[in-house]
């Protein structure tokens, strides 16, 4: 166990201490951040938040606009202006300091038409909330009982014909963690294993695991650098976690979705797990293909095709959403490369079975013990033809012709 330690302690230790490793850590987040920012501001910047005002010759205005204590950082509000005299209207809006000024004329209520007076024509923002300020005072004079529920409207729930799936209409925040799991598994998979499968290929070619291997056995050595190329995934996640809980925490008040967010502890632990479980899969068979490549180029022509496993889900995220419990969403569950995703969106749409559930893990777990007995064997393999390159198949028969 101490060995085993001793080389997860070296591979984590060698990779975060490089400053490459924190720049690529930071420069992620940043880059996102920024990508992010950027097309916010061009969108925002697109939308014309200057006053409308309105001049009400009806007499139907007798509750103003309401004006939002916090407008939320993404929330588009514009906001109404009364006018009296259309010429002050007029000037204001020829010196863009509104955008335009709209008449509701006496007996609105007989053709509900309007006049917009500018030279661009009105946002669908802009007809909304005028339409929404004229349908608010005239439902006032109707007395209605409970006339803000109204106004709010029906929650509408959906139960399937079996029982199976459930929806309360405005869950939309179910499929964060799915989504997020699947990220943070794409990223941990192809940067902390991409160390590994580098390391490994090079104490290949300058033949350093062979004096490795000297005191210790090729399963020891493989766990230990799995566990240590782990650790450094976990500390990439942590980090980003840690920053994003500080930027949520500052922008907590101008963000005004994340109170309506929902988050379940238990479907999260879940997806944390099956995070943990396919990335030590992956790990493993970026050991093999480490330990079986001559070279680095080979080994990175061979992990290409890691990647579509993964995102499978992301491709046929539609069968998740109209059929959760149909073949290609449980055949994708019970993939090692695709189950964190493709379980999480499962249980994010509809109620998966618990055996199913436990299923998923059982197959996890025979795939960890499957590829830590082929890593090892191709760890033996790697030793007595360092400079060439080893089938997988080559693999299997020796173990058979020893059998």
């Amino acid at each position: 166990m101490k060995k085993i330690i001793d080389v997860a302690r070296y591979e984590y230790t060698h990779h975060v201490a490089k400053r490459r490793f924190w720049i690529a850590l930071l420069g992620i987040p940043v880059g996102f951040l920024l990508v992010m920012g950027l097309s916010l501001l061009f969108s925002y910047l697109s939308f014309d938040t200057e006053p409308v005002g309105y001049i009400d010759q009806a007499n139907l205005i007798t509750q103003p606009q309401e004006v939002p204590e916090n407008i939320g950082f993404l929330d588009i509000f514009i906001e109404l202006i009364p006018y009296t005299d259309e010429q002050a209207a007029r000037a204001d809006t020829e010196n863009s300091e509104i955008q335009g000024f709209v008449v509701i004329p006496a007996g609105y209520e007989s053709t509900y038409q309007l006049t917009y007076y500018s030279n661009k024509q009105p946002s669908s923002d802009v007809t909304s909330r005028i339409n929404e300020l004229l349908r608010e005072n005239l439902l006032l004079q109707e007395q209605i009982p409970n006339l803000e529920r109204v106004m709010e409207g029906s929650r509408i729930s959906l139960e399937s014909l079996d029982g199976s799936q459930s929806s309360d209409g405005s869950s939309w925040h179910r499929i964060i963690v799915p989504v997020l799991t699947g990220i943070l598994y794409f990223i941990l998979v192809m940067s902390s294993s991409g160390y590994l499968l580098q390391s490994l290929v090079e104490e290949k070619q300058n033949r350093t695991m062979e004096m490795m291997i000297t005191s210790m056995t090729p399963n020891q050595l493989m766990i230990g650098k799995i566990i240590g190329n782990l650790g450094v995934g976990l500390t990439q996640i942590l980090v980003w976690v840690l920053i994003i809980a500080i930027g949520l925490f500052f922008f907590q008040g101008r963000l005004s979705f994340l109170s309506e967010m929902r988050l379940s502890p238990g479907a999260i632990a879940i997806s944390m797990a099956l995070l943990v479980l396919a990335y030590i899969v992956a790990a493993g068979l970026f050991a093999i293909i480490g330990a079986s490549m001559s070279t680095m180029e080979e080994a990175q022509s061979v992990t290409g095709l890691m990647v579509l496993p993964m995102m499978l889900p992301m491709y046929f995220f539609q069968s998740f959403f109209t059929n959760p419990n149909g073949v290609i969403p449980k055949i994708f569950s019970y993939f090692p490369l695709s189950a964190p995703m493709s379980l999480s969106l499962r249980m994010a749409f509809t109620r998966v079975p618990t055996w199913e559930i436990v299923l998923v893990f059982v197959i996890l777990i025979v795939s960890i013990v499957l590829v830590f007995w082929l890593s090892g064997r191709a760890f033996r393999r790697g030793l007595l033809e360092y400079n060439k390159r080893i089938k997988l198949r080559d693999l299997f028969v020796k173990e058979v012709s020893h059998g």
